[in-house]
């Protein structure tokens, strides 16, 4: 919304030399990772640009490239894409940059972590630094566009290039969350070089909300599929016995492989649930027409789309679906950043007389898992940031660098660990920080 303001600002106050908008020459740039997420961001940006007649368009693969280019013949404000289809128009000459005032990359560790770089770098270079580019001592460009990179979380890749050139005082390296994606054969991508960044970081950066309800469930020696059918299909039956919740309250599955969400899929079609998949292994047009079924069983309550979608990580950033409220954590994540993300596609602020704008998370926790798990309950109950937080049970013992966290004494660090391996399942909610068993569900 601010840049969309300075855009019009300088349209009707500008000085004379302002000329109208022009075709093929945005002024605003917004780069985002996936295709439905570019989608999401065009249907804010159209709205809130129709009121104040500033146009804009989407460009992403897999839909009508000819459409794409006739599109930016015509004036144009914003432009909303993914890296790879604005460099591809970008080469061909069906846009041109020399106007563009912002540039967003939204998501950036998502950019970063699943292999942008590249692009980024073709697309931001010639816009930022003078040629020939010194990474040791980059020239900046007389009239160069202003960044903004926005994230969820600082992730220790995001850490490192905001970070750069600045005074190593100010530098913040307790970010931990391993990268968990790499292109197959892909080589190590060099760094990328950006202007000094100044960092606004939120207070409740890499928190839990604290309206959201979360349950760990000690898998133990229990079926993980019939545990993750029982969560389900009893959700489903208590909406069925209240019409006011029956309507369009949905769930997400997490799984960590597309296998994974195949396995979760089967087991549940088997027990009669319907539910939709998104995954890698799925093309953009599967994926996009799968995420329009589940938000149209949010939106429509007498919608007869399934309400359960079965996802991996590919589904945990930025996208928004208001109406879930209730995410199950088949697989635990690798990382507590991760878990920030899944988490955070429910309780996302859309009150009701049902849910108040609370949610729940349901996490299975299998006995790997079981150190990072009761690292990020600990935190959970206690309001701390999650980031940082290890899956190495070494960390959090005497002289290890979680200790103060977990406790402060090997026996609190043990406690924690033995209160969710006797139970079937921790609740923690984060108002009250207090615990409860849950039901065991079936063997």
């Amino acid at each position: 919304m601010p840049l969309l303001q300075k855009l019009k600002n300088s349209e009707v106050f500008g000085d004379e030399s302002y000329e109208t908008r022009k075709p093929k020459r945005p002024r605003l740039l917004i780069i985002a990772p996936t295709r439905e997420l570019v989608s999401q961001i065009k249907d804010v940006v159209k709205a809130l640009g129709h009121s104040i007649k500033l146009s804009s368009h989407a460009l992403v693969g897999g839909e009508d490239y000819g459409k794409q280019r006739k599109a930016l013949n015509r004036p144009v404000d914003v432009v909303v894409s993914t890296p790879g289809r604005l460099l591809q128009h970008w080469r061909e000459g069906h846009v041109f940059f020399g106007d563009v005032d912002y540039i967003v990359l939204d998501e950036m560790d998502t950019l970063l972590e699943q292999g942008f770089q590249q692009e980024l770098q073709q697309l931001l270079y010639p816009l930022l630094w003078e040629k020939p580019l010194d990474e040791t001592n980059p020239v900046s460009r007389v009239g160069a566009p202003k960044i903004i990179l926005t994230s969820a979380t600082m992730t220790q890749s995001i850490e490192k290039i905001v970070s750069r050139g600045r005074d190593k005082t100010q530098q913040d390296n307790t970010i931990s969350a391993r990268r968990h994606y790499t292109k197959p054969g892909a080589e190590k991508s060099p760094k990328m070089v950006l202007p000094q960044v100044d960092i606004i970081k939120a207070p409740g950066l890499h928190k839990s909300v604290p309206r959201l309800e979360q349950v760990f469930v000690d898998v133990g020696n229990v079926d993980k599929i019939s545990l993750l059918v029982d969560i389900v299909s009893a959700d489903s039956a208590r909406r069925k016995g209240d019409d006011k919740k029956a309507g369009n309250h949905l769930i997400m599955v997490f799984c960590n492989t597309a296998a994974s969400c195949r396995a979760a899929q089967f087991a549940l079609a088997e027990a009669r649930i319907d539910s939709l998949s998104y995954h890698g292994e799925l093309n953009s047009v599967a994926r996009a027409e799968n995420l329009r079924r589940f938000r149209q069983a949010g939106s429509d309550p007498t919608s007869d789309e399934p309400k359960v979608l079965v996802c991996t990580d590919l589904a945990a950033r930025g996208l928004d679906v208001p109406q879930v409220d209730h995410v199950v954590m088949f697989d635990f994540p690798l990382n507590a950043l991760d878990y920030l993300h899944r988490s955070g596609r429910t309780a996302r602020g859309v009150a009701d007389e049902t849910n108040k704008g609370k949610g729940k998370v349901t996490a299975l926790v299998a006995k790997r898992d079981k150190v990072l798990a009761t690292g990020i309950e600990n935190a959970v109950v206690k309001g701390e940031p999650l980031d940082g937080l290890s899956s190495r049970k070494s960390d959090y013992l005497p002289g290890g660098r979680l200790n103060k966290r977990s406790g402060g004494t090997k026996d609190s660090s043990r406690r924690g660990g033995s209160r969710l391996q006797q139970n079937r399942g921790v609740h923690t909610n984060s108002d009250e920080g207090r615990g409860r068993r849950p039901s065991k569900g079936r063997r």
